[in-house]
C-alpha cells in the first residue's frame, strides 16, 4: 500500500513538473489599451527547481507574476496592478499557442488573449 501511494505521489510530481516545463519560455501577444492602441506584451516563464516563476514585460517595465499554479495543461496566476490583482487562466492549446482569459483587468473587466511562443 505504501509503495502504491509513494508511486502515485512521485508520478503526480513528475507530471506537474513536465507541464510546468511546457509553459517555460517567452510568449508574446498584443493587448488593446483604453485609447484603442495596441501594446506588446511578453510573458516570460522560467522553471526554478520544481516550480514556475514569471514576469510580464511591457513597454513600461516588468510586472512580477505571483501565485503560479499548473494543473494538467492549465496555468493560473495573478499580477498586481495598482491596488488590484488580475487573475489569469491560460490553457496550452499546442506547443506554440496558449489561450488565455484575464479576469478583472483595469482596461475594462474580463478579456481573452492568444499567446504565441517566441522562437
Amino acid at each position: 500500500m505504501k509503495k502504491t501511494i509513494l508511486s502515485t505521489v512521485i508520478f503526480l510530481m513528475i507530471s506537474v513538473a513536465t507541464f510546468a516545463a511546457g509553459f517555460e519560455g517567452t510568449w508574446t501577444t498584443k493587448m488593446k489599451g483604453q485609447d484603442g492602441s495596441e501594446m506588446d506584451l511578453s510573458f516570460v516563464f522560467k522553471k526554478d527547481a520544481e516550480k514556475l516563476t514569471g514576469a510580464i514585460k511591457t513597454g513600461n517595465g516588468d510586472m512580477p507574476i505571483s501565485n503560479i499554479k499548473v494543473v494538467d495543461k492549465v496555468l493560473t496566476f495573478e499580477v498586481e496592478f495598482g491596488d488590484s490583482k488580475i487573475k489569469h487562466v491560460f490553457t496550452m492549446k499546442d506547443d506554440d499557442t496558449i489561450n488565455g482569459k484575464v479576469e478583472g483587468s483595469p482596461m475594462g473587466g474580463n478579456s481573452e488573449m492568444i499567446l504565441k511562443r517566441q522562437k
